[in-house]
């Protein structure tokens, strides 16, 4: 509990002060006005010692309220005390003037305090208010991440199983090697699932076992090429962002063709910014955009993690086929 600051001063001045006129008889105008300026100001030390303990400053309305009674009541008092003190027969000036004088200066002292306060406890109200609403967003924007990344499923996954249970019978070699591959796809992918952000390292890694995967399927129907520097490999993004273009890349542009494609999947960090780029020399513009529904997944957490920051732009390739463009800021630290 914080203790009050006692005024010592001014209420040993004015006891002192009192003791003269009531006590010893002492009867001056001087006195009188004096003694009603002490106890004009002590009393406000009083309140400003009181006002300042913790439990007021927590209730604005009563600090004020109680604020106005006790300057009320210091005018009463201080009118008082003049009259009392006033010497008899002497001229005397309005009993209310002289506490008013000690009430304004007494003001001037308290008023600047009180405000401070008001203004801290505001302050701090509204920096909590801030910070519940940025805590209650976060929250939103993490669910809303979770579900946005749920949508995004490995469509080849099933497909991958069927066809390894087919190549039993009569290549079991390859059943076994896109097992393998599937299996190394899987272990790389679900731990970060529900993670924010993964590296474009651990990135690429999916995607080489998911191609491979691919490759076994189409054989000679396609070829791909994976082009990272080293800095790109740093840099954090959302996890299935790449994966999302190169699925898209595969299922819509080098599946639909009769005689496939290629793949290229490339990583470039320049100036702060990270540039992931997926081309493919398939089916075209329109046959790639499909149902749009990974497309538009993408987008949307894009948006929601970077804002205007972050773009992804699909666009139609100089020699055919697709190239998507993701264009974010470039992050580098641990995957959370």
């Amino acid at each position: 509990m914080q203790r009050m600051q006692w005024p010592v001063w001014p209420l040993l001045a004015t006891t002192a002060l009192a003791a003269a006129c009531f006590g010893f008889g002492v009867s001056r105008s001087w006195a009188a006005d004096l003694l009603a300026l002490l106890v004009i100001l002590s009393g406000i030390e009083l309140a400003s010692a009181g006002l300042e303990r913790r439990p007021m400053r927590e209730h604005p309305r009563w600090r004020w309220s109680l604020l106005g009674l006790a300057v009320a009541m210091l005018l009463a008092l201080g009118a008082l005390v003049q009259t009392l003190c006033w010497p008899i027969g002497h001229k005397s000036h309005p009993a209310w003037l002289i506490p008013l004088v000690g009430l304004a200066f007494g003001l001037l002292r308290l008023l600047p305090q009180e405000l401070s306060i008001e203004t801290t406890r505001r302050t701090r109200a509204v920096l909590a208010a801030e910070q519940v609403r940025h805590r209650s967003e976060r929250q939103l924007l993490e669910l809303r991440l979770a579900a946005l990344q749920g949508q995004i499923e490995p469509h080849f996954l099933y497909n991958t199983l069927a066809n390894a249970r087919a190549l039993i019978g009569h290549d079991a070699v390859a059943a076994e090697t896109m097992l393998n591959r599937l299996i190394a796809y899987l272990r790389a992918a679900v731990p970060d699932l529900r993670a924010n952000a993964t590296s474009v390292a651990q990135e690429l890694e999916r995607a080489s076992a998911y191609l491979d995967i691919m490759k076994i399927r189409l054989g000679e129907r396609l070829t791909f090429e994976i082009d990272a520097s080293h800095a790109a490999r740093d840099c954090l993004i959302p996890p299935l962002a790449l994966m999302t273009l190169i699925e898209n890349a595969i299922e819509h542009g080098i599946e639909p063709q009769l005689g496939g494609g290629r793949v290229a999947v490339r990583a470039r960090c320049d100036d702060a910014r990270l540039t992931l780029s997926v081309s493919d020399n398939g089916a075209g513009f329109q046959a790639a955009m499909g149902d749009g529904i990974g497309l538009v997944n993408l987008q949307e957490r894009l948006h929601t993690l970077f804002g205007a920051q972050a773009e992804l732009r699909v666009e139609a390739g100089e020699a055919g086929g697709v190239s998507a463009v993701i264009s974010m800021p470039a992050q580098i630290g641990n995957p959370a």
